[in-house]
């Protein structure tokens, strides 16, 4: 008779004791050490945190009384300009595309309205959302325009203004804070528009501080 331990007659039950002991058993699930559980939970806070920072960051959304966003643009030669450059004066901040016909329309009442209340303190500041530089510059010379022409690339400060239809267009009182806002295009030189301008020119002159 052959011993427990022949090659002939493997010993079955040492067998089942060696696969009972040899790790969990198929389809049993283990729990998470507390290790993971704490890098899970130190990322759930980062993740609310950055999320809470973001919307803390989001700035006020414009409006009529508040003081105008501040930017800074380049003009067509390349000059940087920014709004509190123009600090004192009536601001009529308006967005524009060369695509757009209503924009079009209205350049000429545009110049018109900075040739008569230019000297009174008013600036025009027409910001062209145009992607490529090269169809402003031929537009700006076609149509004779000599107010200040800034290029916002990549649409940024008209997404801070909010602004999703053109033309619109932001008035800027001369203490710096958001007169009117107008939607669409205007006959800027027309008599009832120019009241509109000498009344906020002659308001008060001190900027916001």
């Amino acid at each position: 008779m052959r011993g427990a331990g022949s090659p002939g007659h493997p010993d079955r039950r040492g067998d089942r004791a060696a696969s009972a002991g040899a790790g969990p058993q198929r389809g049993r699930r283990t729990q998470p050490g507390a290790g993971a559980l704490l890098r899970t939970g130190l990322l759930l806070a980062a993740l609310v945190g950055a999320l809470l920072a973001g919307c803390a960051e989001r700035p006020e959304p414009p409006t009529r009384g508040a003081p105008a966003p501040g930017f800074e643009l380049a003009d067509l030669e390349g000059n940087r300009h920014r709004l509190s450059d123009f600090a004192g004066q009536v601001v009529v901040l308006n967005f524009w595309a060369t695509w757009c016909p209503p924009c079009v329309d209205e350049m000429p009442s545009l110049q018109q309205l900075a040739d008569r209340l230019g000297p009174e303190g008013l600036a025009v500041v027409a910001v062209s959302v145009d992607e490529r530089y090269a169809d402003i510059e031929p537009f700006v010379d076609r149509h004779r325009l000599r107010f200040l022409v800034l290029h916002d690339l990549g649409k940024r400060v008209s997404r801070r203004y909010e602004v999703h239809q053109f033309p619109e267009t932001w008035i800027v009182g001369r203490d710096g804070r958001l007169a009117s806002h107008l939607v669409g295009a205007r006959d800027w030189s027309a008599p009832e528009s120019l009241e509109v301008f000498r009344t906020l020119l002659a308001e008060s002159r001190d900027p916001v501080s």
